[in-house]
């Protein structure tokens, strides 16, 4: 697999990577974001600009990035960040991208401060987009571990979109416990604020659903200032957990699950209650309606395999485009 990707590029970008390695990490460009596995800077190249991201050592962290990326590199799917090559230097990883100018955090967050909402067919197209990536991701059995709108990437003027900050991925090992400490809070799958370690893919489907919630919502919607504030909100829109829940959600230490003040609120809270909002005088309902309510209530349950799959996912999203296609026709 190594092989193949360096060969791959040192037929397509050698140029590009022979300039890289003159770089130092001081003169790499403006900072265009950062996070808690580093940052990553704009660099102008002759053929235009591209994104590096310093990835500094830690506890064997760069290893992991690396090889997760030089995998995907190789397959280079349309949906995730295009890798174009890497170099090392004193104990840190530069890993040069394709730059996107946008992240998706970004545009939700201008649509709330204009008191917007993303047009039905434009929202429909990006989360197909993501979940072709999942689709990708679930048939490796890769699990990205910290989705959310500011590791999504986006280029308006192309309607694409891809996933990118794969610092926390990992794959699904049979019967390996992983740390359940992943996951930016407001995106985190309950089995993860449990502390169930023996999960898969399925956590990531759930960010999924949290951040199509923030089309209508206006914001995260399971917010909170620590896990118990996040899993109380959990609780209060989709219910109490169960005991036949809590058995889908494996671990391979002791059972120390304890709801005790938590709440005993047993059923959805409906969703046109969820997507009321008050703009200027009026309280208006700002879901998509039937069909994104259903995505919803799939992607947003306790139990992981219960939890639709993102093939599915993407099916279903595909069939809506296909049919607006068919209407602008029309």
């Amino acid at each position: 697999m190594s092989n193949i990707f360096e060969t791959k590029i040192i037929k397509n970008d050698l140029d590009i990577l022979n300039e890289l390695k003159q770089y130092s990490p001081v003169i790499l460009g403006e900072e265009f974001a950062s996070g808690s596995f580093g940052s990553v800077h704009i660099v102008d190249t002759p053929s235009g600009q591209i994104a590096v991201k310093r990835v500094p050592e830690l506890e064997g962290h760069i290893n992991r990035e690396l090889e997760t990326c030089k995998i995907l590199a190789v397959e280079n799917h349309p949906n995730i960040v295009q890798l174009l090559g890497y170099w090392t230097d004193k104990n840190t990883l530069y890993l040069v991208m394709e730059f996107m100018p946008e992240t998706l955090g970004n545009i939700l967050e201008r649509l709330v401060v204009e008191k917007m909402r993303m047009k039905i067919n434009k929202m429909y197209n990006m989360m197909w987009q993501l979940a072709c990536a999942l689709e990708f991701l679930e048939n490796i059995q890769l699990m990205h571990r910290d989705l959310k709108p500011d590791n999504i990437l986006v280029n308006v003027n192309t309607n694409r979109l891809v996933l990118a900050d794969f610092g926390s991925a990992k794959f699904v090992k049979e019967c390996q416990p992983n740390t359940t400490y992943v996951c930016t809070r407001f995106y985190r799958a309950p089995c993860l604020i449990l502390g169930r370690d023996m999960y898969s893919t399925s956590i990531d489907i759930w960010s999924f659903g949290c951040i199509l919630t923030e089309f209508a919502y206006g914001g995260p919607l399971f917010t909170g200032d620590n896990q118990i504030d996040v899993l109380t909100r959990i609780i209060r829109i989709r219910g109490m957990v169960t005991v036949d829940d809590i058995a889908y959600m494996p671990t391979h230490c002791s059972e120390n699950i304890d709801l005790a003040g938590i709440g005993k609120i047993s059923e959805c809270k409906p969703w046109i209650k969820v997507f009321s909002r008050k703009i200027g005088n009026k309280r208006i309902n700002t879901s998509y309606g039937a069909f994104y309510e259903e995505i919803l209530n799939d992607c947003l349950q306790w139990n992981p395999s219960a939890r639709i799959s993102a093939c599915n996912i993407a099916k279903k999203f595909f069939s809506k485009i296909e049919l607006f296609k068919i209407i602008i026709k029309l």
